[in-house]
C-alpha cells in the first residue's frame, strides 16, 4: 500500500529536467517532504523554500545506500545519469550509472521505499517503427546509453514483480525549454538567431516528438501519483517537422531564412519519423497544454535574457 503522505527524493535535481520538476513538486500539499539530490551545490529557484537538499555523488560506491538510509524516501524519481551532449550515447560512464542505479534501487527496497519512478528514454526502443508504443514496439536499443537504460528498466520490473515496490519508467522523447544545455538543437537555433551568427543544422525533413519541459514535468508528477507500472511514454504524441521548428523560430525572431539546413535527402543514420503513443498517460487525464509556438517563444525569450545578462556582466 502506497502512503498518502509522501517523502519524495529526486536525483539529478540540479539538471535541466530535475530543476523544473522541483518547481512542480514544491507546489504539492505541505504535508509532503521533498528531498533533492545533486553532485553540485543546490540551485537557486522559487522552489527552494520547500526543498531539503542533499549533496552526494551516486557514482561513489557507498553513496546510494547512505543517501537512502538517511532520507528513507517513500517515493523516488531517478533522473541522474550521464548527459554530456552528443557524447552520452556511447559514454563509458553509462556502465557506472547502471551499476549505481541498481544499488539505488536495492537500497530503496531495503529501506521500505514504495514507488520508484525512473526517467527513461526513447533510446530504449527500436527506432525503425516510427511510432513508439509501450509493450508493442520492440525494445532493441542500438546505443550504449539505450542499452544501459533498458537494463535498469528491466531490473526495476523485477523489483516490482517480486513485490519490493511499485515501479514505472517514464520514457522521455525530445524536450526543450529554459535551462536546456546550450549545445542542443533549440538553444543552438535560438542563440544563432539572437546573436545573428549563422549556424548550419541537420536535415529539416525529419519528424520528431518535441515537448515543452513544463508539460514533461507535469507528466512525471502525474505518473508519480498514479499506479501505472512498466514503461510509460511522456511526450507530446504529435511529431513536428524540424523545418517547421526552424521556420517558427525565424518567424518569432523576424529573421526569415536565417537558419541554414542540410538537404533533406541526406538523412545519414537518422530515421525519418520518431514519435510516441501517449495513450497510457493520457488515460490519467494528462495532456500537453503548451502550444509549440508558445513553447518556442518561451525558450527564445529565455535565451535572449540569458545572453543579455552575459553581455552586461
Amino acid at each position: 500500500m502506497i502512503s498518502n503522505r509522501k517523502r519524495i527524493l529526486v536525483t539529478g535535481a540540479s539538471g535541466f529536467i530535475g530543476s523544473h520538476l522541483l518547481t512542480v513538486l514544491s507546489k504539492m500539499d505541505d504535508g509532503h517532504e521533498i528531498h533533492a539530490l545533486s553532485r553540485s551545490a543546490p540551485i537557486c529557484s522559487e522552489a527552494n523554500h520547500r526543498i531539503i537538499w542533499h549533496q552526494a555523488d551516486l557514482l561513489v560506491d557507498a553513496s546510494p545506500s547512505e543517501v537512502l538510509e538517511h532520507v528513507k524516501p517513500t517515493h523516488l524519481i531517478h533522473g541522474a545519469w550521464v548527459t554530456d551532449h552528443g557524447a552520452f550515447w556511447e559514454h563509458k560512464d553509462n556502465a557506472a550509472w547502471l551499476a549505481a542505479s541498481l544499488k539505488l534501487a536495492d537500497a530503496f527496497a531495503r529501506y521500505g521505499g514504495e514507488r520508484f519512478i525512473n526517467l527513461g528514454s526513447v533510446a530504449e526502443y527500436d527506432w525503425s517503427r516510427g511510432r513508439m508504443v509501450e509493450e508493442v514496439t520492440p525494445e532493441e536499443p542500438t546505443s550504449v546509453y539505450g542499452k544501459a537504460k533498458l537494463a535498469f528498466h528491466q531490473a526495476l520490473t523485477e523489483h516490482h514483480q517480486k513485490g519490493n515496490f511499485s515501479a514505472a519508467t517514464g520514457r522521455i522523447f525530445y524536450v526543450y525549454g529554459p535551462r536546456e544545455k546550450p549545445q542542443r538543437l533549440v538553444p543552438t537555433a535560438c542563440r544563432a538567431l539572437i546573436t545573428e551568427k549563422p549556424e548550419a543544422f541537420g536535415p529539416g525533413g525529419l519528424w520528431r516528438d518535441y515537448i515543452h519541459v513544463s508539460d514533461l514535468v507535469r507528466g512525471i508528477k502525474t505518473l508519480l501519483d498514479s499506479d501505472l507500472t512498466g514503461a510509460v511514454n511522456i511526450a507530446s504524441g504529435t511529431p513536428i517537422r524540424l523545418s517547421f521548428l526552424f521556420d517558427e523560430l525565424e518567424k518569432l525572431s523576424q529573421k526569415p531564412g536565417f537558419l541554414r539546413q542540410k538537404p533533406t535527402l541526406n538523412l545519414g543514420n537518422e530515421v525519418p519519423t520518431l514519435f510516441a503513443d501517449v495513450s497510457r498517460l493520457g488515460a490519467l487525464g494528462w495532456r500537453p497544454i503548451v502550444s509549440f509556438e508558445e513553447g518556442l517563444n518561451h525558450a527564445l525569450q529565455w535565451w535572449r535574457a540569458q545572453l543579455t545578462e552575459q553581455s552586461a556582466s
